[in-house]
């Protein structure tokens, strides 16, 4: 933490800098319009990444946020900067990129288990959010109920204080399609947003929503897992009872947040899936996805979905969990998420196998 403290403040004190320097620099682009925004929401450990990857395939539609723009280069000035380093870089046969990639390798490889990911592969653009402190991921450095109350966003910030954040991020959108093609669609996947479906739909008015699912059994050990073991790593004394109740009721809201809100919008602008559905037929789902929001299909996006498919039917999880060893009893994870289980006929935890509410 010693090391990491002095670089965390520099890195975020260059970021904001930078951003505000776009306003003088780079004014163009707060007149970008963003159209039609697409955003994954649901519960985390529900495939959301996987739905995530999938959608980002359609290149020609699609534009999202990558690792390295989310941690180094928020602004325009510093995706400017980057890129042309990256050129110089290439001239001489890419010593400082091949030098990145393997620090990212020994840096991020330990992640691989529970969510891959790398400097130039799609990530959470919440990571956005973090010179404005509306990053919930802050909760493991202060977990304080200032920053807990963003995960009740809707719920619980007042109205000025949403307006702070989501007038932040759109700025951030709007910076993106700037640098990337103002005639793209803006794709965004944050379990993180999905208490903040309402103030998202207010600031993206003809956004669109899809959630995913996942049978709690699995998706709350599996999230609390992660999020415990990140606990663990910057406090080795982390109370990991609290961390396992505070996460469990989130997620609790999560879900009844999405099933109450969602259906107040028009069908053409949500729609719901299930990791289990999309893991056995991703094809299938996107193409009903697309179809819900009236979007053409391609057959060269058919066949990388095609190929896709392929390997999801040998994908392994290595991630390891379960709710008996994270002490989560199955008579709370029932009463906490028993609409969920009745409303994708899950089966019930708490009996033998095949047993149903």
């Amino acid at each position: 933490m010693g090391l990491f403290w002095p670089l965390f403040v520099l890195l975020q004190g260059v970021n904001a800098t930078c951003l505000q320097l776009d306003n003088w620099l780079f004014s163009g682009y707060r007149r970008v319009v963003v159209k039609q925004p697409v955003f994954i929401v649901g519960m985390p450990r529900s495939g959301t990444t996987f739905l995530h990857h999938l959608l980002a395939l359609d290149g020609q539609r699609f534009t999202t946020t990558a690792l390295w723009e989310l941690i180094f280069a928020p602004s325009i000035i510093q995706r400017r900067f980057w890129r042309g380093l990256g050129r110089l870089d290439a001239l001489v046969g890419r010593p400082f990129g091949r030098l990145i990639f393997g620090a990212e390798r020994l840096l991020l490889s330990w992640l691989d288990d529970v969510h891959k990911t790398g400097l130039q592969a799609p990530e959470e653009d919440f990571l956005g959010l973090l010179p404005t402190g509306g990053c919930f991921l802050l909760v493991l450095l202060f977990p304080q109920q200032q920053l807990w109350r963003l995960a009740y966003f809707d719920r619980d910030l007042t109205g000025a204080e949403q307006a702070r954040i989501l007038r932040f991020y759109h700025g951030l959108v709007q910076r993106h399609l700037y640098c990337h093609g103002r005639g793209k669609t803006y794709l965004s996947k944050n379990p993180s947003f999905s208490p903040m479906v309402k103030g998202l739909a207010r600031t993206f008015p003809d956004a669109r929503f899809i959630a995913s699912f996942r049978n709690p059994t699995d998706a709350v050990p599996s999230q609390v897992s992660s999020m415990v073991n990140a606990a663990l790593l910057i406090d080795p004394h982390a109370d990991t009872g609290y961390w396992r109740d505070r996460l469990t009721e989130l997620l609790q809201f999560y879900c009844r947040h999405l099933l109450d809100t969602l259906p107040e919008m028009s069908s053409s602008q949500q729609a719901i899936v299930t990791m289990e559905t999309l893991s056995q037929a991703p094809l299938a789902t996107i193409e009903q996805l697309y179809q819900r929001f009236q979007l053409p299909f391609n057959d060269t996006y058919r066949q990388a979905l095609t190929r896709e498919e392929d390997k999801a039917r040998n994908y392994r999880s290595r991630h390891d969990y379960s709710v008996d060893r994270l002490g989560i009893s199955r008579e709370r994870l029932l009463q906490a998420f028993g609409f969920i289980y009745q409303r994708f006929a899950y089966p019930d935890p708490t009996c033998p196998p095949g047993g149903r509410l």
